[in-house]
């Protein structure tokens, strides 16, 4: 392949450019891992009935808003027939209390038997006990009201539907999936024999897709897979949202293997990698464009680190450097 002449290349190309930088960087391990949310929760129904009402999946809810809601009215009904009852049972307990204040003044007069008070006496203490009851019963019944309607506990998204309103469910059956979207954690895992290059507290970037997020080590399983060698790292997102990442989702986790070292590095989309090797372009004071040989060493997320004839701050194309011949002029996109 020859190289042209500067002064003889083709007309300008449109590129991007950036800068050689000096960085701190060592080698690392590319691992893949996997986004999930740290709240993860299944809906499920608290008290029998017939769901009157259930969310759109992709629903962004608040927390305390309502997910679903079951038909309230047999419970409502059931409600009033045991505020009928404690009402009878109050005009049973005022009589029976009635009964004994005479019995209680007839026995003091020695003109009614101790049996007879004492009959009184248990009539209305049972009637009082029978009234606790039924307030117990009601204040069960009302809790019962109060979780037919299924709230979020967090800030989430439902993203699945398993009920529609009108089906009928019972207590612990399946109405929906409630995920966290703003708590994200990433799960990796790690050989074994690299346990000892991370630790908890540990700041390590998550790349997904064209973005790069800052994650920290929260914590390292204690047990290894006994087939795959490997143990489980787990990640949190503290800045990502569900614009830039989301669960289940498959991002690049690296793993630092050695200490890191000051050493050029440029962006990773300015290297092009062919068959006879890998080059740069640097961009001179005239806007020409001058093909460098480069050995490409350790990266992270953005960069990566190369050896040639190049310094720190030297401009080099980032993008469109695949159409590039050596000596071309460059401009870049006003």
């Amino acid at each position: 392949m020859s190289l042209s002449q500067p002064g003889l290349a083709q007309d300008p190309a449109v590129v991007e450019t950036g800068r050689v930088e000096r960085v701190a960087m060592g080698a690392r391990l590319p691992l893949n891992g996997s986004v999930f949310s740290r709240n993860d929760v299944a809906v499920t129904a608290a008290v029998a009935g017939e769901l009157d009402w259930v969310a759109e999946p992709g629903t962004r809810l608040a927390a305390g808003e309502a997910i679903a809601r079951l038909d309230q009215a047999p419970l409502r009904l059931r409600r009033e027939e045991l505020q009928g009852l404690l009402e009878r049972e109050a005009v049973n307990a005022a009589y029976h209390g009635k009964v004994v204040d005479r019995y209680a003044a007839l026995s003091e007069a020695q003109n009614l038997s101790v049996f007879l008070l004492d009959e009184a006496l248990s009539r209305r203490d049972i009637a009082r006990k029978d009234m606790a009851i039924l307030e117990a019963r009601i204040r069960q019944l009302d809790h019962e009201i109060e979780r037919s309607e299924v709230r979020a506990r967090f800030p989430g998204v439902l993203v699945e539907r398993d009920k529609l309103g009108g089906e009928y469910v019972v207590p612990g059956e399946m109405i929906g999936r409630f995920v966290d979207m703003d708590r994200l954690e990433v799960r990796v895992d790690v050989p074994i024999r690299y346990r000892a290059r991370v630790a908890q507290g540990d700041r390590l970037d998550v790349v997904a897709g064209d973005r790069v997020h800052p994650g920290v080590v929260r914590t390292r399983i204690a047990a290894g897979d006994p087939v795959s060698q490997t143990f489980e790292l787990r990640i949190d997102l503290p800045s990502a949202n569900s614009d830039s990442i989301m669960p289940g989702q498959l991002v690049k986790v690296e793993i630092p293997l050695a200490e890191s070292s000051m050493t050029l590095a440029v962006p990773r989309d300015a290297v092009v990698i062919r068959s006879e090797g890998s080059y740069v372009y640097r961009v001179s004071e005239g806007d020409i464009a001058e093909r460098i040989s480069v050995v490409v060493g350790a990266g992270d997320a953005s960069l990566v680190a190369v050896e040639g004839e190049l310094a720190e701050g030297q401009r080099i194309v980032v993008r469109g450097a695949d159409r590039l011949q050596h000596g071309q002029a460059v401009v870049e996109p006003q």
